[in-house]
């Protein structure tokens, strides 16, 4: 028992001195230095909206300083120091094969154009357009135009907003052009002890269908697998099938409702290519999507 309060005793010892010290560090040292809801002051992140899309399509980036522009230059600055921009439009006319991007190239009169034919406007327009398809954008889904404007170059021949992008709708004619591909697609895919190694054309395919199915509710998509004819014409049909089934599993996987897909396999038995050379026997082991 004496030594349990003992232990109590050097406990309490330790505890007066350490609210002792507390007290004399922070108020006799650092002259009271306490920090309240009073005067404490929290500064919150300013909300940049970097993209904007309003209904007519007029803008899609609102920034205090934009892509800049050098006089009597095609000089652009990089698209890459406005955050997410490139990134936002790929996504955008990757998820809108009806939607094209405008690049409108703002130019002076009075500048001076050297060594082509086409004014600084397009010039310049052209330029952001070569920085977008370097990232992976496709070169068909932009075009450029000058335009002349009234602005002024500051000191150092500067002008920091002298590019305006839009998206604006294709062509009616294009639409359709797009849609009668998406109706009916031959695809040549590999396949790998029985696995569907997805291709480029696939994943275009892909999402482009996609979008097709949500314009149109009540479409519906056909999957007929094609094979060579070496081998049994009976395996053959079973081959088709699985490979018909294996890009059905595909689509479902990436988004489309599986309802709307049927398969089928017509094997061996509707060649499109010669069957004794090997590269007609490559065109007959093909995917045939039709949309009805």
């Amino acid at each position: 028992m004496l030594h349990y309060f003992k232990a109590i005793t050097v406990f309490f010892v330790w505890v007066l001195i350490a609210l002792t010290s507390h007290y004399f560090i922070s108020h006799k040292l650092f002259n009271n230095c306490n920090i309240s809801s009073e005067n404490l002051t929290v500064t919150s992140p300013q909300k940049i909206q970097l993209l904007v899309i309003d209904k007519t399509n007029s803008t899609i980036h609102n920034f205090p300083t934009a892509f800049s522009i050098k006089q009597d230059e095609p000089y652009v600055s990089d698209i890459t120091d406005i955050p997410y921009l490139a990134d936002s439009i790929k996504f955008i006319l990757t998820n809108n094969y009806t939607k094209e991007l405008h690049i409108i190239g703002k130019y002076l009169k009075t500048e001076i154009q050297v060594g082509s034919n086409k004014n600084l406007g397009i010039q310049r327009a052209e330029t952001v357009k070569n920085m977008l398809v370097h990232l992976g954008l496709k070169a068909d889904r932009v075009k450029t135009f000058g335009q002349v404007s009234n602005f002024s170059f500051n000191n150092e021949k500067k002008f920091n907003n002298g590019i305006d992008l839009t998206f604006n709708k294709i062509a009616q004619k294009f639409t359709d052009s797009i849609e009668a591909i998406i109706n009916n697609k031959t695809l040549y895919l590999e396949f790998k002890d029985d696995m569907l190694i997805p291709t480029k054309d696939l994943e275009d395919y892909t999402k482009v269908l996609r979008q097709y199915l949500h314009k149109y509710p009540a479409k519906k998509v056909r999957i007929t697998g094609h094979t060579d004819n070496l081998g049994y014409f009976d395996k053959n049909l079973i081959i088709g099938l699985n490979r018909a089934k294996k890009t059905k599993k595909y689509f479902i996987d990436n988004g489309i409702n599986s309802n709307r897909i049927s398969t089928l396999s017509k094997g061996e038995s509707e060649p499109i290519a010669e069957k004794i050379t090997e590269k007609g026997r490559a065109k007959n082991r093909r995917i045939e999507i039709k949309i009805n």
